[in-house]
């Protein structure tokens, strides 16, 4: 009797501390980002059978299990990635709104400006100074186009940038979890799971979801397969593919994402399969190529639509009339094509400016004044819709762009709100809460007290029977 006292006491006193250790661990993690809160799984010895019934013989500890929910890590893995995303588009949308600045500092403004000077030159044909104003604000206009135009090469430089850094990380962070998965793997036979392992493969597949969305596969052996939204393998077991940024095929200023594949003729220079966008469906990757290839590519365009139907308006009105010595008119622009890179000043002479008609007459005001009335002319057509006036089509670009913010806005707020709720729902189900584990500290320091009472008790009853046997 006194030994199978001593054997339950024992026993009560290792699950006992086997929980302070385990309480212990879970309080020390509490910040730790990941972490899973744990907890040691119990069960009852089977019963000693005698001839007065069976006698229980205590308690053995099974494993330490980790608090976790797969659905809901699914969950947030995918409205981080979401989340992600919009964030990263809306950074850079917020980025571009500077590009094409309101009010005075406009393009439109100065194009107006430019058209304003002809009154001068309407009311005196002749008057060079008032001739070379107009040639000083089309170099000024040309300037602010050439500004406009070098901060959105600025904007698709920063793109590529921001790309090839993430495709970095990602390499980085899927190589780790196929090492991890090879290190889980290894640890199936044990029978338990190793627990803080499979925390920091979590971690890792929630820090790739925010720069990519992955969905992952379990295998027998515990390894997870993860593949990208758009079904492309990233990671099986314990092999990680490569990704690489290169530059698109039709316009090398874009980049591209692509999967590094073998090259048996030149192991040192593998081939590169550029991913389709489709494959890649959240993550700052998707919000980076989404701004890429709808926001930066339409704004590009309302800015080449702008550029070129004003110049060309100009020079077609410049070629129509005849100029101080009383020929036609030379291009303003340089006659096209008009693009916001290339386009320049090409009159210098401010006797080339055509403010009469035809025939010519020093005195004639004809063309100066048609000059002045593209101010109020539909010059100017936007996204394939009906010219419209310069003030009109700047205003319309500017909107455009407005929205495009507006609702990178909306979409931000809506998946950030959305990651927020599925964090705190995961955390409420798997992360470490200290009044609860204070709590079980001193029940379990209480289940160790008594157990330790028992072992005094075994004690004590093995000293009566020793001196009973003197």
């Amino acid at each position: 009797m006194g030994s199978g006292i001593y054997s339950l006491g024992t026993g009560a006193m290792n699950a006992a501390r086997a929980m302070l250790d385990t309480t212990a661990h879970n309080i020390s993690n509490v910040n730790t980002p990941g972490y899973s809160r744990q907890r040691v799984e119990l069960a009852t010895e089977d019963g000693l059978y005698t001839g007065a019934g069976f006698f229980g013989r205590g308690v053995r500890l099974t494993t330490v299990s980790r608090a976790t929910n797969e659905a809901l890590s699914k969950e947030a893995n995918l409205n981080t990635a979401a989340s992600a995303s919009d964030a990263t588009r809306l950074s850079k949308l917020e980025q571009l709104e500077k590009a094409l600045p309101l009010g005075e500092a406009g393009l439109g403004y100065s194009a107006t400006q430019l058209l304003n000077t002809f009154v001068d030159v309407s009311n005196q044909p002749l008057d060079m100074s008032a001739r070379q104003v107009v040639l000083a604000r089309a170099q000024e206009w040309v300037s602010r186009v050439h500004t406009a135009d070098q901060q959105l090469n600025q904007l698709q430089n920063g793109v590529v940038t921001d790309l090839t850094l993430n495709v970095e990380q990602i390499n980085s962070l899927t190589s780790n979890i196929a090492g991890i998965n090879q290190s889980i793997a290894a640890l199936k036979g044990s029978g338990h799971a190793p627990n803080d392992l499979l925390d920091r493969r979590d971690k890792m597949i929630s820090d790739l979801n925010k720069l990519v969305q992955v969905n992952a596969v379990e295998a027998d052996d515990g390894s997870l397969s993860l593949f990208m939204g758009g079904g492309q393998l990233l990671v099986l077991s314990n092999t990680a593919q490569t990704l690489s940024v290169v530059r698109d095929l039709n316009n090398s200023a874009l980049g591209r994402v692509a999967l590094q594949t073998p090259n048996p003729a030149d192991p040192s220079q593998p081939f590169n399969r550029i991913l389709d966008s489709s494959q890649i469906t959240g993550g700052a990757i998707q919000g980076l190529l989404s701004f890429q290839d709808m926001d930066l590519a339409a704004t590009r365009q309302d800015l080449q639509d702008f550029v070129s139907g004003f110049a060309t308006a100009v020079d077609t009105q410049q070629s129509a009339g005849l100029s101080a010595p009383g020929v036609a008119g030379a291009p303003i622009f340089g006659g096209g094509p008009y693009t916001p890179t290339d386009i320049t000043v090409t009159l210098t002479d401010p006797a080339g400016l055509a403010a009469s008609g035809t025939p010519f007459s020093a005195s004639d005001n004809a063309n100066a004044r048609a000059m002045l009335d593209l101010r109020d002319d539909a010059i100017i057509s936007l996204n394939n819709l009906p010219p419209s006036t310069l003030t009109d089509a700047y205003s319309q670009m500017i909107g455009n762009m407005g929205v495009l913010v507006q609702t990178g806005r909306t979409a931000a707020s809506i998946s950030s709100t959305l990651e927020t709720n599925s964090a705190q729902m995961l955390s409420a189900e798997s992360g470490v809460n200290l009044d609860e584990e204070a709590s079980r500290l001193i029940q379990f320091q209480q289940s160790y007290q008594a157990a330790a009472k028992v072992l005094q008790v075994a004690q004590t009853v093995f000293d009566t029977l020793l001196n009973i046997s003197r």
